[in-house]
């Protein structure tokens, strides 16, 4: 199990996140993944040709804190150069990843709550909102 999920062929990234990341990286915005996986995250990313569109990978396991700690978090800011409250944090666990956001003072947008596709996501990054439909 632990093999087969340093292999490409374990995940696919979201519908619509290849583009939306594009749109981002086009419009100057610092792009960063913050993660409680392992060192075989650049690795994988590298195998997905994903790994060229972040400017940082954070990884619990090298920074020895996990989310919720604002320390993982930080580290990300500190390695994009930019203060937390200009920051958002995109995650799928409100403990980890909303809560622990906010808690290093950056902004933080639940998956499938707060945004639900991706297009979303660069809306809000652009208008700090979603327009309601």
């Amino acid at each position: 199990v632990y093999d087969y999920y340093a292999r490409k062929e374990a995940w696919q990234a979201a519908p619509g996140a290849l583009t939306a990341l594009e749109d981002l990286r086009t419009r100057g915005v610092k792009l960063a993944i913050v993660s409680n996986f392992d060192t075989r995250l650049r690795p994988l990313l590298q195998d997905m040709d994903m790994l060229q569109m972040f400017d940082s990978v954070v990884v619990s396991a090298e920074v020895a804190a996990e989310k919720p700690n604002p320390v993982i978090f930080n580290a990300a800011t500190d390695s994009l150069q930019l203060d937390p409250a200009d920051c958002v944090h995109v995650g799928d666990d409100r403990r980890n990843d909303l809560w622990g956001a906010r808690d290093a003072g950056c902004h933080g947008l639940l998956w499938g709550y707060d945004v639900k596709d991706m297009s979303q996501v660069v809306e809000w990054v652009v208008h700090g909102e979603v327009e309601e439909e």
